[in-house]
């Protein structure tokens, strides 16, 4: 696969999980990112494929990967918030 993937669920009782996603992808909207949404509820393969990808058989959504690059994960409990790695 390649270009950027966003792996998040639509099915979650998490709402830190919900607003991670949402930070995500508002971030990434807003610098006109180009990315695919991969929804890991659809599919067990979807997940177990962003957690071979993040390396973390417990990963949860949201994870960011470039091609085949794993980029990072939201990293936003300290205020300002930041998206992955690498990737602007």
């Amino acid at each position: 696969m390649s270009g950027l993937r966003v792996y998040s669920t639509s099915v979650t009782g998490s709402r830190e999980i919900k607003s991670q996603q949402s930070e995500v992808t508002r971030i990434l909207d807003g610098k006109r990112i180009q990315y695919q949404l991969v929804d890991i509820s659809q599919d067990n393969a979807l997940r177990d494929e962003m957690r071979a990808l993040a390396g973390n058989p417990k990963a949860t959504p949201p994870q960011i990967v470039n091609g085949d690059q794993y980029c990072g994960v939201w990293a936003g409990d300290s205020g300002g918030g930041s998206v992955g790695r690498g990737l602007w």
